[in-house]
C-alpha cells in the first residue's frame, strides 16, 4: 500500500483565519483584480498601430538592365563583345552554333521584310538560298508555293475557258439580236398576208376571187404564222442556252476564284510560317542589343563553351538607369490593404538593418490587374538609399530584400482580440 500524505494539523488561530477570511482582503482583493482587468482593457482601446503586409522587394532602376537568357542548349559560336563594352542598339552581340548561314539569314530576314503580299512576287527575282540550315525547309516550302502560284497565273486554265465562253455569249448577243430583226420583219409580213387574207377570203365569199387564187393567199398567210412561230422558238431556245452560259461563266469565275484563294493561302501561310521561324532561330542563335548601354557577362563566358537552356549569358545597363525604384511581387493575400501613397519599410539582405538601418519607401503605383497571381507594385524611395541611420548605401542592380507595407488600417488591439472572436460567434451562428 501506499503511504497516505502526512496531514497537516494547523493550530487554532491559523483555522480561523483560514476559515473566516477577514472581509477587508476580500474587498480590496477584488478591488485589485477589478482594476487590473479595467486597466488592460483600457491600454488594449487605446492602443493602437498599424497593420503591415510583408513582401520581398528588388532594388533597380526606372529602366532596369535588359538580361539576354538563351533559348536552346548549345555551344557560343563567337563572342563579338567584351565584358564592360558599350554597345548600340541592334548590334550582334554573340552567336550561338548553327547550322546555317548567317549572311544568308540576314538576307532573307531582309527580303523578307520588304515583302507586303506575297502574291505580288515576281518568282524569278527571288534569290536562291541553299545554307539556311533549319530555316530550308520552310523557305523551300515558301518558293513551291509561290511558283505554284506563278505557274496557275501563267496558264490560267480557267481564264482561258471564261474568255471562250464569253465569246460564245457575245457571238448568242449578236444572233439573238439578228433573230429579233428577223422576228420583227416576219411580224410586219404577217400583218401584210394577214390584210391580204381576209380581202382575199371576202372576194372568194362573193365569187369575184378564183380558189387558187384563195389558197394562194391562205397558204402565204400560214407560212407566214409558221415562219414566226419557228423563229420565236429558235429564239428561246438561243435565250436558254445564254442562260446555260452565262450560268457555266459563273461556275468558272467561282472555281477560278477559289483556287486562287486557296492558292494565296497556302502561299501567305507560308510566308508566315518562313518569317515565325526566321524569328525563331534570331531568338535561338542570335544575342542582339536591345538598347545602348554597357554589357555585363552573368560569368566567364568564351566561345566554344556550352550554355544550358534558359541560362542567363549577358546583361545590358542602359546608359540612362533613371531613377532607383523599388519592384514588389505582391500575392493576392492581404493585397486589397496596400494602396498608394503608403509607407514601407525596406530591409536590404546585403546590409543588416540593425547595424546599417532600414530604407524608407511610398508606394508609387500599384497594377490594376494582376500578373498571374502577384501584384506588381512600384516603391519610390524619396531618400534614395539612405538609411533611417543617415547611412548612405552603395547602390547595385537588382538588391534583394524585405519590406513591410505599412497599410492606413490602424486597429485598436482590442478589436484586433475582438474581431477572431466576432468571426467564430459568426461563423457558429451560420
Amino acid at each position: 500500500m501506499k503511504d497516505k500524505a502526512p496531514e497537516i494539523i494547523y493550530s487554532e488561530p491559523v483555522n480561523e483565519i483560514i476559515s473566516n477570511p477577514p472581509a477587508r482582503i476580500i474587498r480590496w482583493g477584488t478591488v485589485v483584480i477589478a482594476f487590473v482587468f479595467l486597466l488592460l482593457i483600457f491600454l488594449a482601446w487605446i492602443i493602437r498601430y498599424p497593420d503591415i503586409v510583408p513582401a520581398e522587394i528588388e532594388i533597380t532602376t526606372q529602366n532596369p538592365p535588359v538580361t539576354l537568357v538563351t533559348n536552346t542548349a548549345g555551344r557560343i559560336y563567337k563572342l563579338y563583345v567584351h565584358d564592360r563594352e558599350k554597345v548600340a542598339p541592334g548590334q550582334l552581340l554573340a552567336l550561338l552554333e548553327t547550322s546555317a548561314s548567317i549572311p544568308e539569314v540576314e538576307a532573307l530576314k531582309k527580303l523578307a521584310d520588304t515583302i507586303v503580299k506575297p502574291e505580288k512576287l515576281d518568282v524569278q527575282s527571288i534569290p536562291a538560298f541553299s545554307k539556311l540550315g533549319e530555316l530550308q525547309v520552310y523557305y523551300d516550302s515558301f518558293i513551291k508555293a509561290l511558283q505554284d502560284y506563278d505557274t496557275y497565273n501563267r496558264n490560267d486554265l480557267y481564264g482561258s475557258k471564261i474568255n471562250s465562253i464569253n465569246e460564245e455569249i457575245s457571238a448568242l448577243h449578236q444572233f439573238i439580236g439578228r433573230m429579233k430583226v428577223k422576228e420583227k420583219l416576219i411580224t410586219d409580213n404577217l400583218r401584210t398576208e394577214d390584210k391580204r387574207y381576209r380581202r382575199d377570203s371576202a372576194l372568194y365569199a362573193g365569187k369575184e376571187l378564183s380558189e387558187n387564187e384563195y389558197e394562194t393567199s391562205r397558204r402565204a398567210y400560214n407560212n407566214s404564222k409558221l415562219d414566226l412561230q419557228q423563229v420565236r422558238l429558235d429564239e428561246s431556245k438561243n435565250l436558254v442556252t445564254l442562260a446555260e452560259k452565262n450560268q457555266l461563266l459563273q461556275d468558272y469565275r467561282i472555281r477560278r476564284e477559289e483556287e486562287v484563294r486557296n492558292l494565296v493561302s497556302v502561299l501567305n501561310e507560308s510566308f508566315l510560317n518562313l518569317n515565325e521561324q526566321i524569328n525563331i532561330w534570331r531568338n535561338n542563335y542570335l544575342f542582339v542589343s536591345p538598347v545602348e548601354g554597357t554589357v555585363t557577362f552573368t560569368r566567364s563566358w568564351s566561345e566554344n563553351q556550352s550554355v544550358l537552356k534558359y541560362e542567363p549569358l549577358l546583361s545590358i545597363v542602359p546608359f540612362e538607369t533613371g531613377e532607383i525604384v523599388g519592384r514588389i511581387n505582391l500575392k493576392m493575400l492581404r493585397s486589397g490593404k496596400v494602396k498608394e501613397g503608403q509607407k514601407v519599410n525596406i530591409k536590404l539582405i546585403g546590409y543588416p538593418y540593425l547595424e546599417y538601418g532600414i530604407v524608407r519607401g511610398i508606394v508609387k503605383a500599384k497594377s490594376p490587374i494582376p500578373a498571374g497571381d502577384a501584384y506588381t507594385i512600384e516603391v519610390d524611395l524619396p531618400e534614395g538609399l539612405t538609411t533611417l541611420y543617415g547611412r548612405k548605401l552603395d547602390f547595385t542592380q537588382n538588391m534583394q530584400g524585405n519590406a513591410e507595407i505599412i497599410t492606413d488600417d490602424d486597429l485598436r488591439l482590442l478589436q484586433k482580440i475582438i474581431n477572431p472572436l466576432r468571426y467564430l460567434a459568426t461563423k457558429n451562428r451560420n
